[in-house]
């Protein structure tokens, strides 16, 4: 399956699929406020954890982490770091990575 730029935003050419959700223009991202949990993960343990982001647009954000038999069962947003967006995915080293997608951002002046 093939991209196209489409308003110069990424789109599959075979159904509408955005790579990157669209953002404000001149706005470059912003500070996660929550997180959705993908995947447990395995080989984790509790704790405030620096994550990476998967898209590669933000950096600094941590997520604090409680886990059980070494999967994540619950998280919060313990700093939300900047250059955020909406979609990106977010993944916590252990064994296997647990994976958070953003589901909300905000923005400072």
């Amino acid at each position: 399956m093939g991209f196209a730029p489409v308003d110069g935003v990424g789109v599959t050419t075979s159904s509408t699929a955005y790579i990157r959700p669209p953002i404000e223009p001149g706005r470059e991202g912003g500070t996660v406020v929550s997180v959705v949990r993908l995947t447990a993960g395995t080989g984790q343990t509790a704790g405030t954890k620096a994550t990476t982001d998967d898209n590669i647009n933000g950096t600094g954000c941590t997520l604090t982490t409680t886990v059980t038999s070494g999967a994540v069962t619950g998280q919060t947003v313990a700093a939300g770091g900047d250059g955020y967006r909406i979609g990106d995915v977010l993944s916590v080293a252990g064994t296997t990575d647990a994976t958070f997608r953003v589901t909300a951002v905000s923005y400072t002046n």
